[in-house]
C-alpha cells in the first residue's frame, strides 16, 4: 500500500523571479499566497497553501524539490525512521516552510529532494480567472541518470504502482488512481522534464492555446493524444526553459485489478500496464521531437 497518496508541490528555483513570477501567475492563473524570508513565493491554484513554490537563485533555474502528502494517520516519526531503514538521508523539520508545520526531508537516489508531510494548510483563496487557470497539479516528469534506483525507491519504499512504461527511458508512476503522479525518465542529467496542470474539460485546449499565443508564448507540441496514460497533451515551456503540460482525460487506474477504466479509444480491452515503443508517444500519430535529456 502506498505510504503517500498524493502529489502536494513542486519547488522551483529561478534566476529570473519576476519573470517566473509573471507567468505563474497571470499566465497560468496561480495565486500567491504568501512569501518567506529568502523571498521564495507560494502559489496556490485554488484550495491548498501552496502547489508551486518559485525560490530566488543566482543561477540557471532549477529543480529544488517536489512535496507528497502522507496517508491519514502517519506518524512522522516513524516514517523518518522508515526512511532511514530504506538507507536515504532523511531529515525531519517544524516550520521550515509556510503553511505546512511539520514535515520529512528526504534525499531519495540520484540525490532528488522529496518533501512529505501529513498536512498542509488550506486557506482556499478560490480558482482564479487568469490565463491558463488549471483545475490541479497534475504530475511532474524527472530525469535522472539514477533511473533505476529511484524507480525502486518509489516501488519498494514508498509502496507506487508501477503503470506503463516508455521504451526503457520513461517510467510511470502513481500512488492513487491517476495513471501517474511522477514519470522517471533515464538520461545523463538531473532536471525536472516537465509539469503537468490539468485543465477543467477538453474544450480548454483551444482556448489555452490561443491565449498562450497571443501572450507571445509557443505551443511546441499537441494538442494530441498519448498513448501511456491516454491523455489529451499539448507542451509549452515556462521562462525558465521548464517544459509545461496542460493535459485532459487521463486514464484512472484500479489498483485492485491493476488495469484503468475502460475507455472507447483504448488499444485494447482490459488496458493493463504495458510498454510503449518510443515511437508510440502519441496515438495520433503526432511526432514528438524533443530529447530527452534536453527537455
Amino acid at each position: 500500500m502506498p505510504k503517500v497518496f498524493k502529489l502536494s508541490h513542486i519547488g522551483l528555483g529561478t534566476s529570473d523571479f519576476s519573470k517566473a513570477h509573471d507567468y505563474y501567475v497571470e499566465k497560468v492563473g496561480l495565486t500567491e499566497v504568501e512569501r518567506d524570508d529568502t523571498g521564495a513565493a507560494y502559489l496556490s491554484v485554488g484550495m491548498a497553501h501552496h502547489d508551486v513554490v518559485l525560490h530566488p537563485t543566482s543561477g540557471d533555474g532549477n529543480f529544488v524539490n517536489i512535496g507528497y502528502q502522507l496517508n491519514a494517520g502517519t506518524d512522522l516519526a516513524e516514517f523518518a525512521g522508515m526512511m532511514r531503514d530504506a538507507g536515504t538521508k532523511a531529515e525531519r523539520k517544524s516550520d521550515a516552510q509556510p503553511g505546512v508545520a511539520d514535515l520529512v526531508e528526504v534525499e531519495a537516489p540520484g540525490s532528488q529532494i522529496l518533501q512529505f508531510y501529513g498536512a498542509i494548510e488550506n486557506p482556499v483563496p478560490g480558482f482564479s480567472r487568469r490565463g491558463i487557470a488549471p483545475l490541479r497539479l497534475g504530475h511532474i516528469a524527472t530525469i535522472t541518470p539514477d533511473a533505476e534506483r529511484l524507480i525502486a525507491f518509489y516501488r519498494d519504499v514508498l509502496g507506487f504502482a508501477v503503470t506503463d512504461w516508455i521504451g526503457d527511458v520513461a517510467t510511470f508512476m502513481t500512488c492513487n488512481h491517476e495513471h501517474h503522479v511522477i514519470n522517471i525518465l533515464n538520461a545523463p542529467v538531473t532536471k525536472i522534464h516537465h509539469i503537468a496542470f490539468q485543465l477543467h474539460e477538453n474544450a480548454e485546449h483551444p482556448r489555452c492555446a490561443d491565449f498562450l499565443r497571443a501572450s507571445g508564448i509557443q505551443t511546441e507540441w499537441g494538442p494530441s493524444r498519448h498513448t501511456a496514460g491516454h491523455n489529451l497533451a499539448a507542451y509549452h515551456y515556462d521562462p525558465d526553459s521548464h517544459l509545461i503540460e496542460l493535459y485532459t482525460d487521463m486514464d484512472i487506474y484500479l489498483p485492485e485489478l491493476h488495469q484503468f477504466e475502460p475507455r472507447p479509444w483504448h488499444e485494447e480491452l482490459p488496458m493493463t500496464p504495458r510498454r510503449w515503443a518510443l515511437e508510440q508517444l502519441s496515438a495520433w500519430d503526432v511526432k514528438f521531437q524533443f530529447d530527452l535529456a534536453k527537455g
